[in-house]
């Protein structure tokens, strides 16, 4: 078989294959086997009619046409594999000429490559990561919040409601002087200071004892999660029943035994640190090559062709909708679960298909540019490595790929590899670390009274 290509356009070529007569006849041998399978001959037995009778019950362009696309599928993948080409999409076939029985036959196709765009540089690349260990405000951090967890709520007496209490109260609530439903709450524990009503409502109980009452107003404001009684007063006649505030346990080594069996204070703290210094370490891994993969595609010089974002778009959302029906739900259903409608859902997916697609063509720039191959040790390596992870034979799993023609597609995913590889190597990228601020390492329980306050037509959202 003969090969040859032309540049046509942007990211086209034409690929000329020309197809031994030898070739061509054995695809009409067994364009009329197939056929004579399939077709019911009066006195013949299936697959033994002879190509005379098949050529009268099903004409000759019959099987001349099962020939013609034998021969196609045949050869093209093979011109591919010898030309080197990368197609990103199925081939435009020109007019096609009728086979010949006893010549050779060839023909064009135009196919749409995968392109090989180059870096403006692969030097002077600089990423910002967390440090690798935490730091001691970190586990300080983390150490109140275990001590927040493990507080007590003790009664308070002789004074009235102060910032940061909870105070188990009733009310009945009205709204522009009217009732609305579930305006009646009895002895229900408010935490003060957390967002759950307006301040006014927070101001309007300090200072007040137990058994205490007090009236509260105020104008519902635009945050509420009630629309329908924004700018009106909401009035509220508040009884405290009890007052109790947070007792945090002291730090000593007797914390450290009830929370974790430590024998120390100190062995505590090497334990938190010692945790969050693994979760920094995988999470600053990710950090480093999410901001080199960006950095790299920014430097990308040329476009993604329009059929590499729309076969990447059409596979994520292809994997996504699967998803959702393996865990029994659909598209509409998940639309209506999370608040996104399926066309925000649908832009979501085109624009992390360009992310990827273009990452993935600044790794294989990178990879040509820093001189790197993929040997067939590489190949044997990682198809071992699957064989492995599927229990299968290493030869038999290497002969399906082969028959798949998947090392190509293998192929790109190792060179994939070593690009992210020579990204996360300190040699070649400028690391620097920078402290999280206090913001970043601030952690927190959530709500228990969210749900309980959400009825109140003047709660915060």
């Amino acid at each position: 078989m003969n090969t040859s290509v032309e540049q046509v356009n942007g990211h086209t070529i034409r690929l000329t294959v020309t197809v031994p007569a030898a070739d061509v006849d054995a695809a009409i041998d067994r364009a009329y086997r197939e056929l004579a399978k399939k077709v019911k001959v009066p006195g013949f037995r299936p697959g033994k009619a002879p190509r005379s009778v098949i050529d009268t019950h099903l004409g000759r362009e019959a099987v001349v046409g099962e020939a013609q696309e034998g021969v196609l599928d045949e050869s093209y993948p093979k011109a591919v594999e010898a030309e080197g080409l990368k197609p990103i999409a199925s081939p435009e076939v020109d007019e096609l000429e009728e086979l010949i029985e006893g010549a050779e036959y060839t023909y064009t196709v135009d196919v749409q490559i995968k392109p090989e765009l180059t870096l403006t540089s692969t030097e002077g690349i600089s990423v910002t990561v967390p440090p690798a260990e935490a730091s001691d405000r970190e586990v300080d951090a983390q150490i109140e919040h275990t001590r927040e967890r493990f507080a007590n709520l003790e009664p308070v007496e002789g004074r009235g409601v102060a910032a940061g209490d909870f105070v188990l109260l009733s009310f009945t609530g009205t709204v522009d002087g009217e009732e609305y439903e579930g305006n009646v709450v009895e002895k229900y524990l408010y935490e003060m200071g957390k967002g759950l009503m307006p301040a006014e409502f927070d101001e309007g109980l300090l200072g007040v004892e137990v058994d205490g009452q007090t009236r509260i107003e105020f104008v519902i404001p635009e945050s509420s999660s009630n629309p329908e009684f924004v700018g009106k007063t909401a009035a509220f006649e508040v009884t405290v029943h009890e007052i109790k505030e947070k007792v945090l346990p002291e730090l000593d080594d007797e914390f450290a035994s009830n929370v974790g069996g430590f024998e120390t204070l100190d062995e505590l703290r090497a334990n938190i640190k010692s945790k969050l210094d693994e979760a920094k370490a995988t999470g600053r891994a990710r950090i480093l090559e999410r901001g080199a993969r960006t950095v790299l595609a920014e430097r990308l010089e040329g476009e993604a062709p329009e059929a590499m974002l729309r076969a990447r778009r059409q596979s994520m959302l292809s994997d996504f909708v699967e998803g959702l029906h393996s865990r029994g739900m659909t598209i509409e259903q998940y639309a209506q679960a999370t608040g996104y409608d399926p066309e925000q859902i649908s832009k979501d997916i085109e624009e992390q298909a360009a992310v990827m697609v273009r990452e993935e063509l600044a790794l294989e720039a990178l990879f040509r540019a820093a001189g790197m191959d993929v040997t067939e040790d590489d190949i044997t390596d990682e198809i071992t490595r699957f064989a492995e992870a599927s229990e299968t034979d290493v030869a038999e799993l290497r002969a399906r790929w082969d028959e798949a023609r998947a090392i190509e597609l293998l192929t790109e995913g190792i060179m994939h590899r070593k690009a992210v590889e020579w990204l996360m190597n300190e040699e070649n990228v400028e690391i620097i670390e920078k402290e999280p601020s206090a913001g970043d390492e601030e952690t927190g329980g959530e709500d228990e009274a969210a749900e309980a306050a959400a009825d109140n037509p003047a709660s915060e959202e």
